[in-house]
Parts: C-alpha cells; structure tokens; sequence
C-alpha cells in the first residue's frame, strides 16, 4: 500500500512539470500588449542597456530622413517590444528546458530514491534480523552463563562435601585400621592363648607316651638279658630300624647296644623337652609373628622323641613275636 501511494504521487510530480512547461511554451508563442506606462516605466530601466548609440543612428539612416522625437520614441518602443519578445521567449524556451530536467531529475530521484530506500528496507530488515539473533545469542549466552555459574556453585559444593567426606573417610580409615590391628592383635593374642592352653594337652600326651616308652625299654631290656629264639633272623631286622654300626664298627654289634644307644637319645630328648617345658611362653615373642608361626617349641622335641620312641616301638614288637612265635625257646636271665 506505501509502495502505490509513492508511485501515485511520483507520477503526479512528473506530469504537473510537463503541464507547467506547456503553459511556458505557449505563453512564448502569444503577443504581449503593455500599456504607455508600464512601456514607459521599462524603458526607463533598460534604456541604457537596450538602445545604444550606434542602434539609433542606424534607425534613423533607415528612415532616410530626419525623425521627429515622437518618431524615434515610436521606434524604439518597437524596437525594444520585439526584444522583449524574443527575450521572454529564450527565457520561456530556458524555463521548459528547465522543467523537463527537473522533472526527468525528479523521476530518476525518484526511482533512486525508492530503490535506495528499498534496498535499505531490505538491509534494514537483515539488520534487525542480525541483531535480533544477535539479541537472543546473548539471551542464550546469559542464560547459559547462569547456568554455569549455578553449576560452578553446586560443584564448588560437591568438591567441598566430597573433601569433608573424603577427611571423615580418612579419619575413618584410620580408626578402622587402628580398629583392625587392634582386632589383629587380639586375635594373635587369642591365638596365643590357645597355644598356652594346647601346651599342657602336648605334655599331658608326652607323659604318657614317656610312661608307655619306660614299659616298652623295660621289656626289651628283659628279653635281651635273657636267650631270644633264632637271634640271628631277630638282629638282622632290629638293624633294618636302628641302622648299621650305630655304636661301633663292624658285624658283632649288639641288638642290646643298638638299644642302648637309642634309649639314651630318648633319655636326652626327653630331659630338653622337660627343659623347654619349664620355660613359659610370653606373647612378646609372639606379637610380631603370623599366627603361622605360633609354634609351641616343645612340638619340635615332641616330634624328634616320638621318632626315637617308633623305632624303640618297632624293635619292641619284632622280639616280642620272636618269642611269642617260640615261646619256647625263650630262655630268661636266672
């Protein structure tokens, strides 16, 4: 709707200066009558510049003879008549002339004018169509930086509750590991005192294996003070368990003597089990240690006594069925 109206209005421009440029062109074409007064009045401000000396003598060498004042007056009234004329004309010609390039500068103005602006319009319009974006851009970055901002506070936050947690963790941890070697310590201790109370199991069985060892050496001593049924055959299987030349080279070692040299090992084992018997354990000795290593000392001279104490036991029962297979060879000491 802006657009038409401009155009409208454009045009109306256009057509009144081609209208006012005819009026000019036919005002150039009619005569113009003027009255004695307005000639009068004329000529007295363009005589010196109309009518020059050399123009009236021609006049009146045209006339071939004298003028009369009222004559030449007459003449030069036409005379400058027909310059107004002709300079109205030129002046009206000018004026056309004038008004068709004003127009013609109108219309172009006129389109300039509108293509100008509608090429503003349109930059106009991208313009605020960039700042709008622009706008809502900045809209966006606030609102984001906002958000950053409310994030950064929560995770200052966080970072702060995960060190106070991470300080009670530690303290925590602490106390659990203080809580932990202590429960280890007393399950060592725990441990230790199960050691202590398995000790008097340990010489509880060592005694009576002692009492059953005395019966045992106190029957082969019999049997071997006495004659043994086929003692050859019995010899070579008592040295199968007690070993060769156990108390002195050569073949005429002694069922008797490879008895006695191990019931005197047996003796001496059972006096360093006495010995460490009598010492008490103390958990000193037992706090730096794994629960692995709690080891009574009396099981080593326990284990090295039972050992001795076998062979004695295996020897036992080889002559005891020596003599009882022959009952009556057996021959004891008198």
């Amino acid at each position: 709707m802006n657009k038409t109206l401009k155009l409208k209005i454009l045009a109306f421009c256009i057509l009144f200066n081609i209208l006012h440029a005819g009026l000019y062109a036919n005002a150039a074409t009619e005569p113009n009558y003027v009255t004695n007064d307005q000639l009068q009045s004329s000529l007295e401000k363009v005589k010196m510049d109309m009518a020059t000396k050399e123009e009236l003598q021609a006049m009146v060498q045209q006339q071939g003879h004298t003028l009369t004042k009222e004559e030449i007056t007459q003449q030069l009234i036409d005379t400058q008549k027909s310059r107004i004329a002709m300079l109205e004309g030129n002046i009206n010609a000018l004026l056309s002339l004038l008004a068709v390039i004003v127009a013609v500068l109108t219309l172009f103005g006129g389109i300039f004018v509108w293509v100008s602006r509608r090429a503003f319009s349109s930059k106009l319009e991208e313009v605020e169509k960039r700042l709008d974006e622009m706008k809502q851009l900045k809209n966006e970055a606030i609102t984001k930086m906002e958000t950053v901002r409310e994030l950064s506070s929560n995770l200052n936050v966080a970072i702060r509750e995960a060190q106070d947690l991470q300080i009670s963790l530690n303290k925590s941890k602490t106390a659990f590991d203080e809580e932990t070697e202590r429960i280890d310590q007393l399950g060592k201790y725990v441990n230790f005192l199960e050691l202590k109370a398995s000790r008097s199991e340990i010489i509880r069985t060592f005694e009576n294996d002692v009492n059953q060892s005395i019966r045992l050496i106190s029957d082969l001593e019999y049997w071997l003070e006495g004659t043994l049924p086929n003692y050859g055959y019995a010899l070579v299987k008592v040295t199968e368990v007690f070993g060769e030349n156990v108390t002195k080279e050569g073949s005429d070692e002694t069922i008797q003597e490879k008895l006695s040299y191990n019931t005197k090992s047996l003796k001496e084992i059972e006096d360093s089990f006495w010995k460490q018997a009598a010492r008490r354990l103390e958990w000193e000795d037992y706090a730096d240690k794994d629960t692995d290593e709690f080891i009574d000392p009396l099981n080593d001279s326990f284990e090295e006594w039972k050992s001795t104490y076998k062979d004695i036991k295996k020897v036992h029962g080889i002559i005891g069925a020596q003599i009882s297979m022959n009952p009556h060879q057996f021959k004891p000491k008198t």
